[in-house]
């Protein structure tokens, strides 16, 4: 079974999430951990776009930056859901 594209973060905010958690994927490495909101508000803002959080999240992966573009697998699973988790 093929695995859902990572929907797009570009627009998204931290603050549009109110989830006490947020799961941060990356299958390509083998990468899984919950994200505390609380501590990424305390960290980049709540104007913060999940863009950014991912780009700092996946530091140092090699395919984040390649000559076609970002490759990198790394994303958010909340973003398949509405802000609101639905």
């Amino acid at each position: 079974m093929a695995r859902p594209e990572p929907v797009s973060d570009l627009d998204r905010k931290l603050k549009d999430h109110r989830e006490p958690n947020i799961e941060f994927i990356c299958h390509r490495c083998d990468r899984h951990s919950k994200l505390e909101r609380k501590l990424l508000v305390k960290a980049f803002g709540a104007g913060a776009s999940l863009a950014a959080i991912r780009r700092r999240m996946a530091t140092g992966c090699e395919r984040m930056q390649t000559p076609e573009g970002d490759k990198c697998g790394a994303h958010f699973p909340c973003l398949a859901e509405g802000p609101d988790g639905s």
